[in-house]
């Protein structure tokens, strides 16, 4: 398998862990805050991730770091921090597949920021696929009714912060493997979180039956899905990744309509095959150049 396959074939798996945190999220965020939810299940990701870099030695890239690689790897933390509370502020209040969708919108951010600030291109074939990708997500987001209430822009708000973040990403994991890399965005993430969490909360872990939707959370978000899509960042453009990434609400509906028995409109049907086929397009690329 070619380095950029491999980079398509981790996106996917990325969007897949992501869709079944949509739908778990929306469980425990029935009974905890988002910031409550948030420094759990980053704090449980950071076990893992130590694990697995001391294990096989990657901790040691830390030594190697330059300030500008920090000033990196600190900008992709706090991007983070800002995207993650946005976006589980609005699925708290929105239907979660309404919310990714919604939340596509970072497709628009990242692929503008990787080719401005990345000198990213598109080949034609790329090009082409990723704009059949766009319109099946517009043809999917007007069979919903949803206002323009503030949890649409609050999810607005997290799909910008998204978009800067997987720039950040980028530029990040040119210096740093994925694990370490995540391993230290999680924990600053979770750092934060649960400091908040501690001063507006009476109890931080007492939750009962929530811990195995916390652990899955956890193994699902900032470990299997985050290092997928870091992954991918090693072997393709970002503006590449986040097109594919547009699978994720497919994911997302799977699942509901499995757990809840939603059932997909002839629109979302028709929507959804574009985005399979534009990503099929976009993932066998051929042809020229195009550029800024």
């Amino acid at each position: 398998m070619s380095k950029t396959r491999k980079g398509y074939a981790f996106v996917i798996a990325s969007s897949f862990f992501t869709g079944i945190m949509y739908s778990l999220g929306k469980v425990v965020l029935e009974e905890i805050t988002p910031v409550h939810m948030i420094g759990l299940i980053f704090s449980v990701s950071v076990l893992p991730l130590a694990g697995w870099s001391i294990a096989n030695g990657e901790w040691r890239q830390f030594r190697n770091c330059t300030r500008r690689d920090w000033l990196y790897i600190i900008a992709f933390s706090l991007t983070s921090i800002a995207a993650l509370l946005a976006m589980w502020t609005g699925i708290e209040h929105l239907d979660p597949t309404v919310a990714s969708f919604i939340g596509r919108l970072q497709t628009l951010v990242a692929v503008f920021l990787g080719i401005l600030f990345l000198r990213e291109r598109f080949h034609l074939s790329e090009f082409v696929g990723g704009l059949i990708v766009i319109v099946g997500i517009v043809i999917i987001r007007i069979s919903f009714d949803v206002s323009l209430s503030l949890w649409f822009w609050v999810m607005v708000v997290s799909a910008f912060f998204f978009g800067v973040t997987e720039v950040y990403a980028k530029l990040s994991v040119r210096s740093l493997a994925p694990v370490p890399l995540n391993l230290v965005r999680n924990g600053i993430i979770a750092i934060f979180f649960l400091v908040w969490t501690w001063f507006s909360e009476a109890s931080i872990f007492n939750l009962g039956r929530l811990w195995p939707y916390i652990i899955a959370l956890s193994l699902g978000g900032p470990v299997g899905s985050r290092l997928c899509f870091l992954f991918a960042l090693k072997y393709i453009d970002v503006s590449k990744a986040v097109l594919v990434n547009q699978m994720q609400p497919l994911f997302v509906s799977a699942i509901a309509f499995t757990f809840i028995g939603t059932i997909p409109t002839l629109q979302e049907w028709i929507g959804g095959v574009l985005v399979l086929g534009g990503c099929v397009v976009l993932m066998g690329w051929r042809g020229k150049v195009i550029s800024r």
